[in-house]
């Protein structure tokens, strides 16, 4: 991860996983790591998460463009809609994708788009020590207990050791 400002594009299982779990981090990641961008319609597929939420976060609502969408209508296997979209858009700008989704992340692969996990958004803030690394393993627990089936005790225990690993650098 740089040290300059990050762009960063935002999947839903990410913000479904803070939402739940402790949204302030996505404050915190707008403040000290990069500028956080959702498309529009992905951040409907969050129950938790209103536009008017999204402002005090400073995380920025897009509005894909008509090619975009259009591009994104195309059938392309197992990836959703607004996955696709949320490729397409990230590709266009040269944003890092976040997200937990094995198939957006291969797929985020195959365009040279960059990748982060959504627990590395905790790290990234650990070493700039703007988050204590017991916050951040609490709040990863409490996305584990939301979401185990995707975050499981395996995720949880490489976090937890990059957590260390972080906190020694």
């Amino acid at each position: 991860m740089a040290t300059s400002r990050e762009l960063l594009l935002i999947d839903a299982d990410v913000l479904i996983d803070y939402a739940v779990a402790e949204v302030g981090i996505l404050g915190l990641v707008t403040r000290h790591v990069g500028v956080v961008h959702v498309v529009e319609s992905v951040l409907s597929e969050v129950p938790r998460l209103r536009p008017s939420d999204c402002d005090l976060l400073g995380i920025q609502i897009v509005q894909p463009s008509l090619g975009q969408l259009l591009q994104a209508g195309e059938n392309r296997g197992r990836l959703s809609f607004n996955d696709r979209l949320s490729l397409i858009v990230a590709h266009d700008a040269g944003w890092t994708c976040v997200s937990n989704d094995r198939a957006l992340r291969k797929a985020c692969g195959g365009y040279q788009v960059a990748v982060w996990w959504g627990l590395e958004l905790m790290l990234a803030l650990i070493r700039i020590r703007e988050l204590k690394g017991e916050s951040a393993l609490a709040v990863a627990q409490a996305i584990h207990e939301s979401n185990p089936r995707h975050i499981t005790a395996e995720i949880l225990g490489r976090f937890a050791r990059e957590v260390e690993r972080a906190l020694s650098e």
